[in-house]
């Protein structure tokens, strides 16, 4: 027996109109609904800009402590190689006693380029000096440390290293 298509007219169908009221109802709500990101989110400018401040104030940290200080208007890039290297002479031994300016009889600095194994040493028998010119050392990436020397001859341990490129 096949199968007979046949309309039914027996009123309003409420399961039938369910989609198209939720579709309906949908649109209405997010007609009004925009999302601002104005406040919540750094636009792509203002990123940079900040990222920027943050490796300008990194470099200037770091030149500060290779003891090249910051120039005004250039970056980290445009940098000039010191002409010197400086130091302050200690007022303690290591052991934490006094160690007073006549005690001092003088400084050694030490050197190399960072991919030598063996430091050089430069001596620096006036103990008035704290600074030594870098300008007769060919262009290189340089590695420094500096010891003091008492007037009975001990040296110290040797400083932190301090990374210098002269360029």
């Amino acid at each position: 027996m096949p199968y007979r298509l046949s309309s039914r007219r027996s009123g309003f169908n409420l399961f039938a109109c369910v989609p198209f009221i939720a579709f309906i109802s949908a649109l209405t709500l997010l007609t009004g609904c925009q999302e601002d990101d104005r406040g919540t989110h750094t636009t792509v400018l203002r990123a940079s800009e900040l990222a920027n401040g943050r490796l300008d104030m990194a470099t200037g940290g770091l030149l500060e402590t290779l003891g090249q200080g910051k120039q005004a208007n250039s970056s980290a890039k445009e940098a000039k190689p010191p002409k010197a290297l400086s130091w302050s002479a200690p007022q303690t031994r290591e052991d934490g006693s006094a160690l007073k300016p006549g005690q001092i009889a003088g400084f050694r600095i030490y050197y190399r380029l960072r991919y030598e194994k063996r430091f050089s040493v430069i001596p620096v028998n006036n103990p008035q000096r704290t600074s030594q010119p870098l300008t007769d050392l060919p262009p290189g990436a340089y590695e420094f440390a500096i010891t003091t020397v008492d007037a009975e001859g001990l040296e110290s341990r040797r400083s932190p290293a301090v990374m210098v490129d002269l360029i």
